[in-house]
């Protein structure tokens, strides 16, 4: 009877520690560099890329990205953002640059114009609305001027929205609204497609990548 309670409780022991070994593994491995993240959220931010000696930019679109961004860009400068209305500001600047940087200089005056536009919201929490609204606004554009040099761009970032929203409504519940949410997302991302721009290819190509964009555990599109 001590012996099978002996062994009982050395094979629980060694149970607890394979756990403990795990989650520590887990821990020590963060979450890949998502490249549709630093363009579509601005995080990491392309001045920590830059100064992170240990990073590795072996990833040929990664590396290509930030080939591309200027050395005067936004993109370098820290975000002291403080309150909602900088946070509001910081997304219009850098989504300014983020088009610019993709699509060239000669594309400024319209990523300005359209990041000025694009109805920002300083926080989604957690709520679908905010990303819905910001994919739309889009279409509204796109009616406006159908031949926006940006309109690549667009798309790329229409898709990010709509799978943001997508994951809002799995997560609120919103069962009408995220089957629709799905097929728009699917729509956009076929017209990015049709782009020559290796890094819209590239974007979008992480951005189908990710098990998530914005909430964790409501899986793909």
């Amino acid at each position: 009877m001590k012996v099978a309670k002996n062994l009982f409780c050395f094979v629980l022991f060694a149970l607890l520690l394979n756990c403990a070994l795990i989650e520590n593994v887990s821990a020590e491995q963060p979450r890949p560099i998502s490249l549709s993240a630093i363009v579509f959220f601005g995080h990491p931010s392309v001045r920590e890329l830059k100064h992170d000696n240990n990073l590795k930019t072996g990833h040929a679109c990664l590396r290509k990205y930030l080939e591309a961004v200027s050395p005067k860009s936004y993109l370098l400068l820290p975000d002291i953002s403080s309150g909602p209305e900088d946070a509001v500001n910081y997304k219009r600047r850098n989504l300014e640059e983020q088009i610019v940087t993709v699509l060239g200089e000669n594309t400024r005056a319209e990523a300005k114009a359209f990041s000025l536009a694009v109805p920002f919201y300083a926080e989604w929490e957690g709520m679908s609305e905010g990303p819905v609204d910001e994919a739309n606004f889009v279409d509204n554009w796109l009616s406006k001027r159908p031949g926006t040099p940006i309109a690549p761009f667009l798309h790329l970032f229409k898709a990010h929205r709509l799978r943001a929203g997508y994951e809002a409504a799995r997560a609120g519940h919103e069962k009408g609204l995220w089957s629709i949410l799905a097929r728009q997302y699917r729509e956009s991302l076929d017209k990015v497609r049709s782009s020559t721009n290796p890094l819209i290819f590239c974007i979008a190509k992480d951005l189908e990548a990710q098990t998530y964009v914005y909430l964790e555990g409501y899986g793909r599109p």
